[in-house]
């Protein structure tokens, strides 16, 4: 009962100092949640109360956020201008590459973030306070930190320079650090997070661990090396978002020593069939890949909203279809040898027929419809996540573990250190073991078919390429392509008259997209409120 007590009170907290118009620097409420740290359960049961925030800091409602941010107008994802999108989250302005500072999506996520930020904060600011042993202290201490890092690291990438609170109270009116303090703190954070949390097999993907915190530092270390090596937004000229301070040698170094000791000492494994990463009944699979996850609870009706774009369309399937994949997405995959091609994207579920994976029944998807290997046919739609065949569909909820971070992301980011520091065959043979993976098995177990198919002059551009067809859809497109400032070019060459979705929702997009849009811009409302935080981003 105190556990859920604290939920709800750490939720309606971060909803008192979430709100754009709190104008004390200390609300009321701070006072009286504090009174209530008086032992270790209350500790325990606040720290479970930030987790629970954690979902909100990601995606607001379950189905926006970082989902739109980072994916929705990209070369993997475009408009339906069939379907509508979603007016609550200026979902359009996603699709068609015209976001603007009164944006919604991106008022709330930054509401929402600082809401969660301000409850860690507060948690860390009593810990010490309590009579505890201090072996839990610490390791409390390093989830809470973990916690913090991942939302810096977040906002960094999001926003770019942003205040940054390491105390209680937030002062409503400071301005914006440098991105360079923000991308400092996030490393302090997961670095402290990293260095005292236990050392054992990673059990549960919902909690903080030291494999997690490695892999997001993994991610942080190599998203700045890249960032300052190809240049990322030196053109908009804004020394708040500066990478001049990055050492590329010494970041790619620690990425890589990092992702080595991920990969040698988790005890985390590919998942064999990758299928069983995104089937909502294969938790117990999902377990063995996954560093960091959103987890759901089917018994409390917690979920995602997976319906615009990760669900196959259909009555069958879940999906709305509201945003579709790319031609340049599919044609990514050698659909002969990878077995990511078809399970990835496909037809509509708009038949009652079935299919059985890992014991599990789900509807199967109508089959692709394909010219020359050109989407043709208005059913192509994103299949990557699946539902569980059942009685009610559970109003289209998802309630399988959402991966945020996974095993396959830390290989390719140890073939992307590796390749800078020795090379791009060796960062080729590093990608090796992802492919392997997705090798169909019943046509070949000779995994340089797919070196060889996937193979590219650029090294880059391979990278890039794998990281596409590994992890889309994962909200991670974007951010890639920002931080190698390829950006604003391969949206511009995304195709107007190949493929379905192509012809029909490309064209708005293609002509909008400008490297000012590499940062989302801090919201309308919280600059008025306060003007400290101005300049905002370029273009806005």
């Amino acid at each position: 009962m105190k556990k859920i007590l604290y939920t709800v009170m750490i939720s309606l907290f971060g909803v008192l100092v979430g709100c754009s118009d709190y104008l004390d620097s200390e609300p009321l409420s701070f006072t009286s949640i504090a009174n209530f740290y008086k032992d270790q359960d209350d500790a325990e049961a606040a720290l479970t109360g930030c987790y629970g925030l954690l979902q909100d800091s990601y995606s607001v409602n379950g189905r926006t956020g970082v989902f739109l941010i980072a994916d929705v107008g990209t070369d993997e994802i475009i408009g339906n201008p069939y379907s509508t999108p979603d007016a609550e989250a200026n979902m359009d302005q996603f699709l068609f590459g015209r976001v603007v500072k009164s944006n919604l999506t991106i008022k709330n996520l930054w509401a929402k973030v600082y809401s969660g930020l301000y409850s860690i904060n507060l948690l860390l600011s009593q810990i010490d306070k309590i009579d505890m042993p201090e072996l839990r202290k610490t390791q409390m201490k390093a989830e809470a930190r973990f916690l913090r890092g991942w939302h810096y690291y977040y906002m960094g990438m999001i926003y770019g320079g942003v205040p940054v609170f390491n105390s209680i109270p937030h002062d409503i009116k400071q301005k914006r650090n440098t991105l360079e303090e923000v991308m400092k703190q996030a490393i302090d954070d997961l670095q402290f997070a990293y260095d005292n949390l236990p050392d054992e097999k990673l059990m549960n993907s919902g909690r903080a661990s030291k494999w997690a915190a490695g892999g997001y530092l993994a991610k942080l270390y190599c998203y700045i090396a890249s960032c300052k090596k190809y240049d990322t937004g030196k053109a908009l000229n804004f020394p708040l978002n500066s990478f001049d301070w990055v050492d590329i040698n010494d970041s790619y170094v620690k990425a890589d020593a990092l992702s080595q000791n991920i990969i040698s000492k988790s005890g985390l494994n590919l998942t064999a069939d990758y299928r069983l990463l995104f089937c909502e009944g294969s938790v117990n699979k999902q377990k063995e890949e996954m560093l960091f996850s959103l987890t759901s609870s089917p018994q409390k009706k917690n979920g995602f909203a997976l319906n615009f774009y990760l669900l196959p369309a259909g009555s069958y399937g879940g999906g709305w279809g509201t945003c579709r994949p790319t031609q340049e997405l599919y044609s990514r995959y050698d659909s002969l040898y990878d077995a990511r091609a078809n399970w990835v994207v496909g037809g509509l579920g708009t038949e009652p027929v079935t299919q059985t994976i890992d014991n599990q029944v789900y509807y199967q998807p109508s089959k692709l419809k394909l010219v020359n290997g050109e989407a043709v046919d208005g059913d192509y739609c994103g299949n990557k996540f699946r539902l569980l065949k059942t009685e009610s569909k559970h109003d289209d909820v998802y309630y399988g573990n959402y991966p945020l971070l996974r095993l396959a992301d830390i290989m390719l980011l140890h073939a992307e250190a590796v390749g800078h520091m020795n090379g791009d065959a060796a960062g080729r043979e590093a990608l090796k073991v992802v492919r392997s993976r997705a090798l169909i098995k019943s046509r070949s177990t000779d995994v340089d078919k797919l070196q060889t198919a996937y193979r590219k002059t650029d090294f880059i551009e391979e990278l890039l390429d794998e990281r596409s067809r590994e992890l889309c859809f994962e909200q991670q497109r974007k951010f890639d392509l920002v931080r190698f400032n390829r950006y604003q070019s391969t949206i511009k060459a995304i195709s107007t008259t190949r493929g379905v979705w192509n012809r029909n929702g490309a064209i708005q997009l293609v002509d909008n997209v400008t490297d000012a849009k590499i940062w989302s811009p801090v919201p309308e409302e919280d600059e008025i409120i306060n003007p400290n935080l101005k300049p905002n981003n370029p273009g806005y």
